[in-house]
C-alpha cells in the first residue's frame, strides 16, 4: 500500500512540474527567428490627446519583417513608408526600396525587450526614440516605438504587430 501511495504522489509531482512550468515567452531564445509584420498602427500624441490615428493591415510583403538573431541583434526590414492620416499626407503607403535597420536588443524582464537604437541624424536636434518589444502571445509580438520631438508633449507613436 505504501508503494502505491508513493507512486501516486511521485506521479502527481511530475505532472505538476510538467504543467506548471513557466512559459518561455520571457526567454530571449523564444524571440529568435523571423517575424512577419501583419499590422501597423501609427498616431500622434499631442498634449495627451491622440490625433491622426491610422491603422494599416496591408500592403505588407515578405520584406516587412523583424529578424532576431542569437547574438542579440535585430534586423528590421520594410519596403513601404507608412503615413499618419494628417492633412496633406498620402492616404496610401508609399512603396520604397527595401530598407534594413540593424540594432541590438536586450531583455528587460516580464517578456519585454528594448531595442537599442542609434540616432542616424547628421545634426541631432534633441530627438529621442524609445523602442520596446513585448509578447502578445506565443507567436505574436509588438514593437512599440515612441519618437519624442523637441516640441514639448508631442510624440509620434508606432505599434507594429508581428507573427512568427
Amino acid at each position: 500500500m505504501k508503494h502505491k501511495i508513493l507512486l501516486l504522489i511521485t506521479s502527481g509531482v511530475l505532472l505538476c512540474m510538467i504543467y506548471c512550468r513557466k512559459s518561455n515567452t520571457n526567454n530571449s531564445d523564444a524571440l529568435i527567428g523571423k517575424w512577419q509584420e501583419v499590422k501597423l498602427r501609427t498616431y500622434i500624441l499631442d498634449s495627451g490627446k491622440i490625433t491622426y490615428d491610422t491603422t494599416y493591415v496591408r500592403p505588407f510583403t515578405s520584406l516587412d519583417y523583424a529578424q532576431f538573431n542569437i547574438r542579440g541583434t535585430c534586423e528590421l526590414s520594410t519596403d513601404h513608408y507608412y503615413y499618419v492620416n494628417a492633412p496633406g499626407d498620402p492616404k496610401n503607403p508609399q512603396s520604397i526600396p527595401q530598407s534594413i535597420d540593424t540594432t541590438n536588443y536586450t531583455a528587460i524582464g516580464n517578456g519585454k525587450f528594448t531595442l537599442n537604437t542609434q540616432s542616424t541624424l547628421t545634426t541631432p536636434g534633441g530627438f529621442i526614440t524609445a523602442d520596446t518589444v513585448s509578447w502578445i502571445n506565443g507567436n505574436s509580438i509588438l514593437i512599440h516605438n515612441v519618437f519624442y520631438s523637441h516640441i514639448p508633449d508631442y510624440e509620434s507613436i508606432t505599434d507594429a504587430y508581428y507573427q512568427k
